[in-house]
């Protein structure tokens, strides 16, 4: 069975299943356990977890717990290129992480390869008809990049986010083929003449909500 992480807001009525409380030794996670899928609000069922508050350890945990096979993390993202504009989807090929790394291995030396699961990357593709390949750099929340900052990471990444590399470290730690469908929900700061603000982002993210959906529905089948 996949695990779905989401957003700030769920994926769909649809998908959701029963309510359940997981509970590991980094805290409580909470998500629906559905026919086809488990789906786990990255920010909460209130959709009120700042991303840089986000118990990561506890919803990884709480994923192996409940015995998926594979993770698909559903992430908005802002491009930093002017030709990945707001409406596209991407299925990342790698990424880098400057969102400050977190490990389930605090107690002992353990030096694991970080990697998106080839795949469930390629069903992903197929399901979302989206962008193959890319580079996501995770930043650290809560605020957006300078234009300064965003200058820099464009010479180097494609989208960026806040969360999706904390998600893929822990799942690769402990052995969770893991893939990322990331909705470009705006253009970073500076990349673009539109102004960058959260209600513009939120906007954007729920036009772009059907074309994810429809990316999981294919993706659980």
């Amino acid at each position: 069975m996949l695990g779905i992480i989401t957003g700030t807001g769920l994926i769909g009525k649809q998908f959701e299943g029963a309510r359940k409380t997981i509970r590991t030794k980094y805290g409580n996670a909470e998500l629906f356990e559905g026919d086809r899928a488990l789906f786990l609000p990255r920010h909460g069922m209130n959709a009120d977890i700042p991303p840089h508050k986000i118990n990561h350890l506890a919803n990884i945990a709480a994923l192996q717990k409940s015995g998926v096979d594979g993770v698909i993390g559903v992430y908005s993202t802002g491009s930093l290129k002017t030709g990945i504009p707001p409406g596209t989807l991407v299925v990342p090929h790698d990424y880098i992480d400057f969102g400050g790394s977190m490990t389930f291995y605090d107690d002992e030396i353990r030096h694991v390869v970080p990697e998106l699961d080839g795949a469930l990357r390629d069903r992903l593709i197929r399901a979302s008809h989206g962008r193959d390949g890319g580079v996501y750099v995770q930043t650290r929340g809560p605020r957006f990049e300078t234009k300064a900052e965003i200058a820099v990471l464009s010479r180097y990444a494609d989208i960026v986010g806040m969360t999706m590399a904390s998600e893929a470290i822990l799942c690769s730690e402990i052995g969770i083929p893991v893939a990322a469908i990331c909705a470009v929900d705006n253009y970073a700061n500076g990349v673009a003449k539109q102004e960058l603000s959260y209600e513009t982002v939120t906007k954007n993210a729920e036009k772009n909500r059907s074309m994810v959906e429809e990316t999981i529905a294919r993706m659980i089948e």
